[in-house]
């Protein structure tokens, strides 16, 4: 195969799809190499998964060993799936048996795809017959979207923000107090803000979609102790200061009536990928301390 072990199982769903893998990954018996809100993702499954992707020559070992960062992307991957098996369940989408097929028409076609281990090849099969059935996640009603986004804004898998960048904690304490006391945010911005341009953007941090941006492109994009702080934030609340790498943030998550539009809009071209990401940011995820931990800011495993 082509692809790399990361790819192969990243643009994929459900790890515990139709029973396509020999050990369920939520049997209570099992050693769990992580946990999705209390369901585990199974560690015999992961270690036999990455011993077929090393016979593979999809993963290279360092002095005979599995290096870490592959056994991190390869766990990723199956939490993802975990995370997406949660939300079909929750929206009541089921795996077809035709998403199975066109799975394993497309992969089956991949050189090397007959040399897999087959329990590897459960895996993929299994992962990506979840992202077919995600794709069929429909929108929430324009009410669901408040009352979710009002909850916990982050659960739709969007940011909707603004923010005023200063460089010194004092500084942002001193915003965060004008604000508090009902002081205007964008004339804030305008006064206080080092970021280019803030008093014409007010510090809202959009994209050419409008208001908001996608979770996973702060996940890939932004500075993680931001978008850390972004994560914590509530509707409507100022949040800071937020030291980041450029500075002190004072971040407030716009309220709901303002930045409506621009979020349904971005839930009507993805929603069941944006359900997960925020789902996944949300809910409570668990690591073997042997692998590191979760990290919501990043979307990845990382060291303890």
């Amino acid at each position: 195969m082509s692809r790399t072990p990361t790819s192969v199982l990243r643009f994929a769903g459900g790890v515990c799809a139709a029973a396509l893998l020999l050990a369920s990954c939520g049997d209570s018996a099992d050693t769990s190499a992580a946990t999705v809100n209390g369901t585990g993702v199974n560690q015999q499954t992961l270690e036999v998964t990455l011993t077929q992707l090393s016979e593979a020559g999809q993963i290279e070992l360092q002095a005979g060993v599995i290096p870490m960062d592959a056994t991190r992307s390869v766990l990723a991957a199956m939490i993802r799936g975990e995370a997406t098996t949660q939300i079909l369940a929750k929206f009541k989408i089921n795996i077809t048996d035709e998403d199975t097929q066109t799975v394993i028409d497309q992969v089956s076609q991949d050189a090397g795809y007959d040399t897999l281990g087959e329990e590897l090849k459960q895996l993929i099969i299994g992962l990506n017959s979840g992202d077919l059935a995600l794709s069929r996640v429909k929108a929430p009603t324009a009410a669901e979207i408040k009352s979710m986004y009002n909850e916990a804004p982050v659960s739709l898998g969007a940011v909707c923000a603004q923010h005023i960048l200063v460089e010194e904690e004092a500084t942002a304490r001193e915003v965060i107090d004008l604000l508090n006391d009902g002081g205007n945010f964008k004339e804030l911005a305008g006064k206080y803000s080092t970021e280019p341009n803030a008093a014409e953007t007010g510090g809202i941090l959009g994209s050419v979609d409008g208001d908001c941006i996608l979770l996973t492109d702060y996940q890939s994009q932004f500075d993680a102790a931001f978008t850390a702080g972004a994560l914590g934030a509530k509707v409507g609340v100022p949040t800071g200061p937020v030291k980041s790498s450029f500075g002190y943030h004072v971040i407030l998550i716009r309220p709901f009536d303002d930045i409506k539009a621009s979020l349904q809009f971005l839930l009507s071209k993805t929603p069941g990928e944006m359900l997960m990401t925020g789902y996944l940011a949300t809910t409570p995820v668990d690591v073997a301390s042997q692998y590191g931990r979760w990290d919501t800011a990043t979307g990845r495993i990382v060291d303890l």
